[in-house]
């Protein structure tokens, strides 16, 4: 007798692309449509989804959801669910016990965390100790074990100044609901002032941020047929996550600014500036373009828009130029 071919890998990339297509700013679904898609194809995959490791970041997401919600009782499913993942299975209880601590709290269910948390106390008494401080905050105040005193939350001191700006022709172009974007000084080489060679970039940045849009998108647009085949999305993929554009209002509902980088990287006391975009065809490595004022350098993945390197080149470059028409 013949054994049954498991249907989980193919039903958990179901899952996976309609988790990418969720994504994209041109999704019309709400949480709810997300939870009733999840959990039917659960229903459907059998228990080799339970081996699958992608099926542990779904089940996150689910309960995620479900504690962002207060739902307890699909809460409470969805970790008895988890239990059963390789994953789980392979970590000792007191960490299986604190996951589950961890999010009855972030439901609400506090009675219930402090269960699952005394539970992972029992098992090892430091583990609790080295987690988030919130959970170790609540486990002080109602355990009744002896308290572990915390340090002083440290002022958090970044190493890139950042700030935010307001660009609001951005803003307009890629329909964005947010109080402004990112600026950071540095990229590669992390600054905590600005000079005023940033200042000028800022300023430049600001004046122009219609030019600068148009040079990027423009460039973009020339570019774009080849990065098609080299992502090679089926006819299907393609319309979703990287459809064929003709001119560069297509691109509103394809990207999202993310991060402006002012380099420390100079060329007449103006610096080189970087671009970051969260792009629909490329989640995990994005879009990243390198300028200098509105001359497009690179454009690549999310790293050209900070690389020093990409710019010193460049640098190099327009020096070597300059000295060859001079002579």
């Amino acid at each position: 007798m013949e054994n049954k071919r498991s249907n989980a890998r193919e039903i958990i990339e179901e899952i996976s692309n309609f988790l990418d297509r969720f994504s994209l700013k041109t999704n019309k679904l709400e949480t709810k449509d997300l939870i009733r898609f999840i959990e039917d194809k659960w229903a459907e995959a059998d228990d080799g989804k339970y081996e699958i490791h992608y099926a542990c970041i779904i089940i996150g997401r689910m309960l995620t959801e479900y504690s962002s919600v207060k739902d307890f009782a699909n809460l409470m499913r969805w970790l008895e669910m988890n239990d059963k993942h390789a994953n789980s299975r392979k970590h000792p209880a007191y960490i299986n016990n604190y996951y589950k601590g961890g999010y009855c709290l972030r439901c609400g269910e506090e009675q219930e965390a402090l269960k699952y948390l005394l539970l992972c106390y029992d098992e090892n008494p430091e583990y609790i100790y080295t987690r988030g401080r919130d959970c170790i905050e609540f486990f002080n105040k109602h355990s009744g074990k002896p308290v572990v005193e915390l340090p002083e939350e440290e002022e958090k001191d970044d190493d890139n100044y950042a700030e935010q700006i307001e660009l609001k022709e951005w803003k307009s172009f890629f329909k964005e609901d947010m109080n402004g974007f990112y600026f950071v000084l540095g990229g590669d080489m992390p600054v905590k002032r600005m000079s005023p060679n940033h200042k000028k970039g800022l300023e430049y940045i600001i004046s122009n941020q219609s030019e600068i849009l148009q040079s990027i998108l423009s460039e973009l647009l020339k570019q774009y047929p080849s990065m098609q085949n080299h992502y090679g999305y089926t006819e299907s993929e393609k319309q979703d996550f990287m459809p064929d554009v003709t001119d560069i209002e297509g691109f509103a509902d394809l990207l999202s600014p993310i991060v402006i980088y002012i380099l420390s990287v100079y060329h007449d006391k103006f610096p080189y500036i970087g671009y970051m975009f969260s792009c629909s065809w490329d989640g995990e490595h994005g879009l990243g373009v390198m300028t200098f004022k509105d001359r497009i350098i690179e454009i690549g993945g999310a790293d050209s828009s900070f690389s020093d390197w990409i710019a010193r080149k460049d640098l190099q470059q327009q020096k070597k130029q300059a000295k060859q028409h001079k002579n």
